[in-house]
């Protein structure tokens, strides 16, 4: 679709049927692999952010981090 595309619906109603037709099984095990793989990184990324995060939080928690009024307490402050 994308090599023949002229970027008009009736050109995506013309072609759609025979790009339809060249998808195979393989090429859904082939984009499901990759979707996979993607969330993988995804989550291990995650993993990483939340210990690098987790660090600074309780750094902040204990008021070691920045100004004095910083901590649980500052945000528990009405303003």
């Amino acid at each position: 679709m994308a090599d023949n595309c002229d970027f008009t619906m009736k050109g995506l109603r013309e072609r759609l049927p025979e790009a339809f037709s060249k998808v195979t099984s393989e090429t859904c095990r082939s984009i499901m692999a990759k979707i996979i793989q993607k969330e993988d990184q995804y989550w291990r990324d995650d993993e990483k952010l939340d210990e690098i995060y987790a660090g600074d939080a309780r750094d902040e928690e204990l008021a070691e981090v920045g100004s004095p009024t910083e901590g649980v307490d500052h945000y528990l402050v009405e303003k």
